[in-house]
């Protein structure tokens, strides 16, 4: 009697499953509360100011291709569409700050960026700002040194702004293909550097036609094209690699 309660006290042996090494979750802008937060935001905005800033939106074309002196004083931006493209510009900044994420997070991955997306993402977007802040500043100077009428440096202005508005619209697609599609990110930035560089050809040529009047400006053009649109772009890149690799 004794043995067999013995034998009905017996604890059971369950078998455990043999378990798989579990993968680690890489941390992308795409799953980032704070940056995809900023990006929907900024849509939202978009969305809106375009119900009354529209007009900025659909005078792309005329903004970044045509240099017809406008016929009258009035014939000028609104409120509404400065606010439209105030907030195109920073979405412009927005989406280069994520792919130069992208970016260097793929070729750079000693870096560690991952840790921190959110703050990565904002100093990138920063610097971008800084950048198209510095280069606008600058536009306005050379215009006020190499032209005597005002008009032509607004007609410049004007194609800067749309062709860099235009470049975050473009970049939008590239940058969450690049999130959603990991076999993209490496060349997706490639992508991503050709339409920067189709944004600022579309400006220069603006640029040209405005302020070409003699075979003596070929050599303010040439300089003109190493100091501000060269020069400055390996700058940049070399401070989002700085910025990346030690206050990120």
């Amino acid at each position: 009697m004794q043995s067999e309660q013995v034998q009905q006290v017996q604890p059971r042996i369950i078998a455990v499953p043999e378990s798989r090494e579990g993968i680690a979750f890489e941390n992308t802008p795409l799953n980032d509360t704070g940056t995809m937060g900023i990006v929907m935001l900024v849509f939202f905005l978009m969305a809106v100011i375009f119900r009354r800033g529209y007009k900025y939106v659909s005078d792309f074309s005329h903004h970044m291709f045509s240099v017809r002196k406008r016929q009258n004083a009035f014939e000028d931006h609104t409120m509404n569409e400065t606010l439209m493209m105030v907030v195109m510009l920073v979405n412009t900044c927005i989406m280069v700050g994520i792919m130069l994420h992208i970016g260097i997070n793929y070729y750079y991955p000693e870096f560690e960026m991952s840790k921190n997306v959110f703050k990565s993402v904002g100093y990138l977007s920063l610097l971008m700002g800084v950048y198209l802040s510095l280069q606008l500043l600058m536009y306005r100077v050379l215009g006020y040194v190499f032209s005597t009428d005002a008009e032509d440096t607004r007609l410049w202005i004007d194609g800067f702004n749309a062709s860099q508005s235009m470049l975050g619209l473009l970049l939008f697609p590239i940058v969450f293909i690049g999130m959603l599609i990991p076999g993209s990110i490496s060349f997706m930035p490639k992508v991503a550097v050709l339409m920067y560089v189709c944004a600022r050809l579309v400006f220069v040529s603006k640029g040209f036609r405005i302020f070409f009047n003699n075979i003596s400006s070929c050599v303010y053009f040439i300089l003109y094209l190493c100091t501000v649109e060269i020069v400055p772009v390996f700058m940049i890149y070399k401070g989002a690699i700085y910025l990346s690799g030690t206050i990120v």
